[in-house]
């Protein structure tokens, strides 16, 4: 799930640097400890991740915070990304809410702390209207609509990935499927690992699957961009016909594809 949502709305974007001076320091230090510090080999899960760089792949997935959304919180832990994560879904969710009428305490601007600050009030009432034609009626035209009042660097792919966690939440997986695959077209060079991942988010969501089996199954085609193993070995119907789609695109996250590649 896309946490710009939520980042776009709120706009707090924190930038922090270090001195060169301190970093100069650090690096005399690392050498000498280098020098002074026998070499030894990797520990064991080093050395594991090394040999099989596919669990590397999976933990980068982050499909546990489907789960955790779903109402297993305690799969996150102490990782605030996670928490980050199920949080910005559970935005989504009092959105829904506010506009269902669920909750008539709370409008859409409501859901995200600070948005109001951003937005004259004239502008929130005319979000807080499209944003409620973009749940009750999914479209691409409610989708540009929104996104016409909307900061430009929220894009439409944002918002297809939480109109789409919304049906699933709801308990429809086939409903969140079919709104990505209208959006993003038939199985193909057009997708990337972010759509297959929430492919898994649909199944999870509405808890017609587990993060650990949607898992699985992403460590079985990691190893068919490696080339060992078949699509035939992917367990979900979905993952497997994407994998064999004619020109499929890689399910391996552009900034890992060199690690994934190396033979």
């Amino acid at each position: 799930m896309n946490l710009r949502f939520c980042v776009v709305i709120i706009g707090l974007f924190i930038i922090s640097a270090c001195g060169s001076l301190g970093l100069a320091q650090q690096d005399a230090n690392n050498q000498e400890q280098q020098i002074m510090t026998p070499v030894s080999g990797p520990s064991e899960a080093a050395a594991e991740e090394l040999a099989d760089p596919r669990k590397a792949l999976v933990d980068q997935l982050g499909l546990r915070i489907f789960e955790a959304a779903a109402g297993h919180l305690s799969l996150c832990a102490d990782d605030q990304s996670c928490l980050n994560g199920v949080k910005v879904i559970k935005s989504w969710v009092c959105i829904a809410n506010s506009c269902d009428g669920t909750d008539i305490s709370k409008k859409p601007f409501d859901c995200v702390a600070g948005a109001d600050n951003k937005f004259s009030k004239e502008a929130q009432d005319q979000i807080n209207t499209l944003s409620c034609s973009l749940i009750k009626s999914p479209s691409a035209l409610t989708r540009k609509a929104l996104l016409s009042h909307i900061p430009e660097n929220l894009s439409e792919d944002d918002v297809v990935e939480m109109g789409a966690a919304l049906m699933a939440l709801k308990g429809s997986a086939e409903s969140c499927k079919d709104y990505i695959k209208d959006y993003v077209g038939p199985y193909g060079p057009a997708w990337n690992v972010k759509w297959y991942k929430a492919l898994s988010g649909c199944r999870i969501l509405a808890h017609e699957s587990t993060s650990e089996n949607e898992e699985k199954d992403f460590y079985t085609w990691f190893g068919v961009a490696q080339g060992s193993g078949s699509c035939s070995d992917i367990v979900n119907i979905e993952l497997r016909n994407a994998c064999n789609a004619p020109g499929a695109a890689s399910p391996v996250p552009l900034s890992s594809k060199p690690s994934i590649n190396a033979q």
